[in-house]
């Protein structure tokens, strides 16, 4: 019986190939688009963590109580963190680590690897257990203990050659010779690409608790819950801000699931996208149900002769519903092709500071996603035309020959065609909102000029820099170089560059008002500059003067200010002149207070979307340091990187570039994630209105088609084209009205949701939501004027003859 039920179904579908077509490409396109994003949600949100007991891995921090939760990755002093670990029961191993290039010198130069500096317990953190040699000992993670490094599997199968003897020989990293003492296990590079791992060598007499400089992990005891954890920790927080009121006042220990912190605040974008692609797939099978409704009717002279026959309801819906599950099959093996190549596109699409990009794929479980797909679109696009056809008039229709009309309703059509609109108009509205938001975005003055600046960082080894002296020098000789290249218009320097990785943060007070309370200190934005760091980068100078060459450490200290600290701190009052005292030092002690002189305009360090934080500037020459960055004003941007290679290679061969590119890009990189989304809403947006014209074209195309006579009647009794024309549209138009209304009372509903992912425009913004209505509602009214303007062209005698 299944096979013979089969071969009619397909049989009755390649006598309508158009019909087939439509249906099957309508089935792939919506199965395709939900595989591929459920494909994205499910390995970057759903899958564990690729760790040994991944889920009882935790991220630890520490944070202001008076500041309001925020689930990303924190730091910790490693004064708190050793207390932490001698204080807690709740977990059976903690670490500190932070990410860093590691450089490697080679005969050939010096080349940056991704790397990380780690204490003893963090492998164990991850179960991740060597396949060569041992990790860190904890003597070796004491201040200027052994030079030791763990090398990842990678690196030691690519460039090591994977040899068995590679444990006890020694890299050149840093500028001092490493050992090597083990390999990790295939696989694990946490953080994220690491290939090389040292030990934390922290300095117990450097600036102590006031240093929040690692990132803390730890593994929860299987017997521990995470808010049993947080508690202990916030407890031994509470007894430390009391022994050091100074330095903890106001912090407190808090953790989250490293999946948790790792997939940030992307969850909630993938979520909206994955719920804007299931609206498209209920269009695709809303679409392709309107089609089955309007074929079954067209066929209803068929199904009488089969009922004539002796074919019992039951029969024809079977039949009805074998058909479905051909076009669904058939759909959902396309919509698997059309997944797998858009997986490869969304792969390449993604910003790389998507979380876990590069494990996207499609995985047995978006397989079996796909099947279930399949058996829903039977369900919704299959069932319900099958009924509905099933309990047409048939002997009615035997006894007038098959012209039985319609008539002018729509009926369950008009039903699925106000949903199809509904559902487009959520969607068009979420795209045109983060369409107006990213225009908001791109509108912000980050407070820098971006084009034709080209920058890139370096970091110096403490080994062969070990004095700010030395570091002070290397900045200056290089600068010159850059400013001799051709085209160089001006080059400069700054430890904490905006919407870099680096930011500063410090405490500082007025010498002429009264010391703050503990946990009181105002703190602002901390960056060493050169004297031509502003004139590069295009930051305008608000009042009093800039840095010059002369501001040395024999010279006054002196500081300048943006707009925003000037606001918040010196309201009414001139701050030139004025004197604070800087809590934070880098290279050269900062012990005297500073002069202000000079107040400069704001600048958008962390990201676009905050505001400008209060910051303040000191001379690279008063505070040296082994890192930072340089950025160059010249023509053609990016292009000057090439030579700026060899100005610097000039100076130490070993010190390679790191992270160079422009400031333009930094800006675009500040948006990617924004434009991503945007992306796959507008294109999901776009398909959904595009199904939903297609629809309905298709069925206001069948009205016309069965009200043929109907209308060469009215011609024929002086009827106008346009009245006829317009009779029809406002036809297809009223389910349109509808779904209008109940589109936007959705999307009003849904504001909340997609509002964080918003900015500088509201969820509820009148002008987009009259926009997309009108342009949707345009795009309907032109589906319904093409099939009517083709009818009003038939002769009233040829349209009086048709059945």
């Amino acid at each position: 019986m299944l096979r013979h039920d089969l071969r009619i179904a397909v049989r009755s579908l390649v006598r309508r190939p158009g019909f087939s077509l439509v249906a099957v490409g309508t089935l792939a396109l919506g199965m395709g688009a939900t595989t591929a994003i459920f494909g994205v949600v499910n390995d970057v949100l759903l899958r564990p963590l690729p760790y040994a007991d991944s889920e009882r891995i935790v991220a630890i921090w520490e944070r202001s109580t008076e500041e309001p939760r925020d689930v990303r990755l924190g730091l910790v002093a490693v004064p708190d963190f050793e207390d932490w670990n001698a204080g807690t029961t709740s977990f059976e191993a903690m670490a500190l680590f932070r990410n860093r290039n590691v450089t490697l010198s080679l005969e050939s130069g010096a080349e940056l690897v991704p790397g990380a500096d780690a204490t003893a317990d963090f492998f164990r953190v991850f179960g991740a257990e060597p396949v060569l040699g041992r990790t860190f000992t904890p003597e070796e993670t004491r201040y200027r203990g052994p030079q030791v490094a763990v090398i990842g599997y990678g690196f030691w199968q690519e460039r090591l050659g994977g040899r068995a003897d590679v444990i006890g020989s020694t890299l050149r990293l840093q500028g001092t010779s490493y050992t090597i003492v083990g390999v990790a296990p295939h696989g694990f590079d946490f953080p994220r690409g690491a290939r090389i791992w040292l030990p934390v060598q922290n300095n117990d007499e450097g600036c102590g608790r006031g240093c929040v400089l690692y990132s803390g992990i730890a593994l929860l005891r299987s017997d521990v819950a995470a808010s049993q954890a947080r508690a202990e920790l916030e407890a031994i927080s509470t007894r430390l801000a009391a022994e050091y009121p100074e330095q903890n006042v106001n912090t407190i220990g808090d953790l989250a699931t490293l999946h948790e912190v790792t997939v940030g605040d992307v969850r909630l974008a993938l979520f909206v996208v994955f719920g804007a692609v299931l609206m498209v797939l209920l269009i695709a099978c809303a679409n392709v149900a309107n089609l089955m409704l309007v074929r079954g009717t067209a066929r209803r002279v068929e199904m009488a002769v089969r009922a004539a026959l002796g074919a019992g309801r039951r029969t024809l819906v079977r039949q009805l519903l074998t058909e479905s599950t051909v076009l669904a099959v058939t759909g959902t093996g396309l919509g698997l092709l059309l997944a797998a190549w858009g997986i490869d596109v969304l792969r390449d699409l993604a910003p790389g500071n998507l979380p876990r990009v590069e494990d996207i794929g499609l995985s047995a479980r978006a397989l079996g996603f796909a099947v279930l797909l399949a058996l829903f679109t039977v369900t919704v696009f299959g069932i319900v035309p099958a009924l509905r056809i099933s309990e047409l008039p048939f002997a009615q229709t035997l006894r007038e020959g098959g012209r039985g009309a319609t008539g002018s309703r729509f009926g369950a059509r008009s039903f699925i065609l106000a949903a199809e609109v509904a559902l487009s108009v959520v969607l068009l509205l979420g795209a045109g909102l983060m369409l107006r938001s990213l225009f908001e975005m791109r509108a912000v003055e980050p407070g820098f000029q971006t084009d034709n600046i080209a920058h890139f960082s370096i970091s110096l080894p403490s080994a062969r820099y070990p004095e700010p002296e030395a570091e002070l020098r290397f900045v200056e000789m290089v600068l010159d170089r850059l400013n001799a290249l051709p085209g160089v218009e001006r080059a400069g320097f700054v430890v904490g560059l905006p919407l870099g990785t680096t930011n500063i943060f410090g405490g500082f007070t007025r010498t002429d008002l009264p010391q703050p309370d503990p946990g009181q200190v105002p703190e602002a934005a901390y960056r060493a500059i050169d004297p031509d760091f502003l004139a590069t980068m295009g930051i305008p100078l608000l009042a009093g003067r800039s840095f010059t060459s002369g501001d040395r450490m024999d010279a006054e200290s002196v500081a300048l200010i943006d707009q925003a600290l000037a606001d918040r701190y010196f309201a009414g009052e001139d701050p030139l002149g004025k004197q604070i005292d800087v809590q934070v030092s880098i290279g050269f002690p900062d012990t005297l207070p500073r002069t202000i002189v000079g107040v400069v305009g704001n600048v958008r360090a962390r990201s676009l979307t905050e505001l400008p934080e209060p910051s303040l500037y000191v001379p690279e020459a008063q505070a040296a340091d082994g890192f930072g960055a340089f950025v160059i004003r010249a023509a053609g941007g990016a292009a000057i990187l090439r030579a700026a290679r060899g100005a610097v290679a000039s100076v130490d061969p070993e010190i390679p570039l790191n992270r160079p590119g422009t400031m333009a890009e930094l800006v675009a990189d500040d948006t990617a994630r924004h434009s991503f989304i945007l992306t796959l809403l507008g294109l999901f947006a776009l398909l959904a209105v595009t199904l939903a014209a297609v629809g309905m074209y298709g069925v206001v195309a069948f009205v016309v088609a069965q009200r043929t006579r109907e209308i060469g009647v009215r011609m024929a009794l002086g009827a106008r084209a346009r009245e006829v024309v317009s009779l029809v549209v406002w036809q297809g138009l009223r389910p349109a009205l509808t779904g209008a209304a109940l589109g936007i009372a959705g999307a009003l509903a849904a504001g909340r949701i997609i509002e964080s992912l918003l900015f500088g425009v509201a969820a509820q913004d009148p002008l987009t939501m009259l926009t997309v209505a009108l342009v949707l509602l345009g795009v309907v009214a032109l589906a319904c004027t093409v099939p009517a303007r083709r009818a009003t062209r038939i002769p009233p005698a040829s349209a009086l003859r048709a059945e």
